[in-house]
Order: structure tokens, then C-alpha cells, then sequence
């Protein structure tokens, strides 16, 4: 087993190592994922669609958006507990007697042609022309 803590210092100390394939473990910390502004749009406006999506779904949107299926998944479940977190919060503001009204205003993003099609899955009141 492993085990990772930091010290005053603020050094990575690895304790009960087996072997050194387990620390090289224990280093590796993964890089947080910064999306584009096109793809936030893009995984925003298939959120409000559909909350789950199949594997297929999954991969198309990740071969779409140049990402792997694992950073969609991750994605979707981040989105589902922030968006479950919102739910709460409102309920609880409610229940106190302060209401929020929330207003959503559509952003009109076009970077490519596909972005178009999905705005108007969302907005289909909103007049789209081609940029």
C-alpha cells in the first residue's frame, strides 16, 4: 500500500511503500482538464438536453469535441453533482421564504456550423442565421 502526505515543508513524503512501481504512483497527480469556451457550450447545451448519455452518445460528443470519452463521463458526473447542489440550495431558499427567480439568456456562440444546430435544439423561439 501506498501512502502520500505533504510535510511542513511542503514536500510530497511517501510512507509504506512496497515498491517502487507503487511510488511512481503515488507522484503522479493528474493535470486538471481546461475545456475551450466551445466546448463548455457544447457539453453545457447537451447537459440541458440530457443529463445521462449512453456510451454511443458519450463517444460521439468526445470525438465531436476532440476529447476523450473518460473527460466526458468525468464532465457529466461534475455537472449532475453541481447541478444537484443547485437543486438543493434552491429548495432550501425556497423553504426559508427567499425564492430566487432564475433567468437564463442564451449565448449565441457560433464557431462552427454545428453549434448552430444545437442552438436551435435549445433556443427554437430564437431566429439563428448563418454566420
Amino acid at each position: 500500500s501506498c501512502f502520500c502526505r505533504v510535510s511542513e515543508d511542503e514536500e510530497v513524503v511517501l510512507e509504506d511503500s512496497d515498491s517502487d512501481e507503487q511510488k511512481k504512483l503515488c507522484r503522479k497527480k493528474k493535470t486538471r482538464t481546461v475545456f475551450s469556451r466551445a466546448q463548455v457550450f457544447q457539453l453545457e447545451s447537451t447537459f440541458e438536453l440530457k443529463r445521462y448519455l449512453s456510451s454511443s452518445e458519450r463517444a460521439g460528443l468526445a470525438a465531436a469535441l476532440q476529447l476523450s470519452e473518460t473527460q466526458v463521463k468525468i464532465w457529466f458526473q461534475n455537472r449532475r453533482n453541481k447541478w444537484k447542489r443547485q437543486i438543493s440550495a434552491e429548495l432550501e431558499a425556497a423553504s426559508h421564504g427567499h425564492a430566487q427567480r432564475t433567468v437564463r439568456v442564451p449565448v449565441l456562440y457560433h464557431e462552427h456550423a454545428g453549434l448552430a444546430f444545437t442552438h436551435a435544439l435549445y433556443y427554437p423561439h430564437a431566429l439563428i442565421r448563418p454566420v
